[in-house]
């Protein structure tokens, strides 16, 4: 987005302009936002943001080719993070933050259940700097993959869909409420969490 501004600021290039020089990529254009979302989900602290990728995505795709892209990526980041955790996330672990760290975290991914990695999976921030957290705690916790797999394609799909299709109607009506998708999938697990935290201390003073 801030190349396509700068673009229309010095060559007056234009959105719309993008928008066909995307068309014309063919499949290359969707095959690149997977791979570039891909090694997003892969990457630690890669610079370019997941959310940047798929609104970008939202904006020049129709819902389809980005469902297809953003799965297809995920899928893949799954297998790589989870393949990765498995055969070196203890070493990796207790080099970069010590063996008392580790062992905590090693606890914690002990008692990963695939119920508790559903839930989990609805935090988009847990996975939001190419760190996917749920994924290395339930490769410690030695989840087996198959089922791992499916529990945590299922509620990003379900994601996936809402957001796509919600963005493709919104973009039509305003460009501001364009983002509100996005916004509210962010911020709405921790606000849960909170609400869910705020009653359960409320229900214990008042016990």
């Amino acid at each position: 987005l801030i190349l396509v501004v700068v673009l229309q600021q010095t060559v007056n290039f234009s959105f719309a302009d993008f928008e066909r020089t995307v068309d014309d990529a063919g499949i290359f254009g969707p095959l690149v936002f997977t791979f570039v979302l891909f090694l997003g989900l892969t990457i630690p602290f890669n610079p370019v943001s997941d959310l940047a990728t798929v609104n970008v995505a939202a904006l020049l795709f129709e819902p389809e080719v980005s469902i297809a892209g953003t799965v297809a990526a995920q899928s893949a980041s799954l297998v790589v993070n989870y393949w990765f955790a498995r055969h070196f996330g203890d070493r990796t672990l207790r080099l970069l933050s010590g063996e008392r760290a580790a062992a905590f975290v090693e606890r914690f991914g002990g008692r990963m259940t695939y119920r508790t990695l559903f839930s989990l999976r609805f935090a988009l921030p847990l996975t939001g700097i190419g760190i996917d957290v749920v994924t290395f705690l339930a490769a410690l916790g030695r989840l087996g993959f198959i089922r791992f797999y499916f529990v945590s394609i299922i509620p990003w799909l379900l994601i996936d869909i809402i957001y796509f299709y919600s963005t493709s109607y919104l973009k039509d009506q305003s460009f501001i409420l364009f983002f509100l998708p996005a916004a509210i999938l962010v911020t709405a697990p921790g606000a849960f969490l909170l609400w869910r935290n705020r009653r359960s201390n409320g229900a214990t003073t008042a016990a």
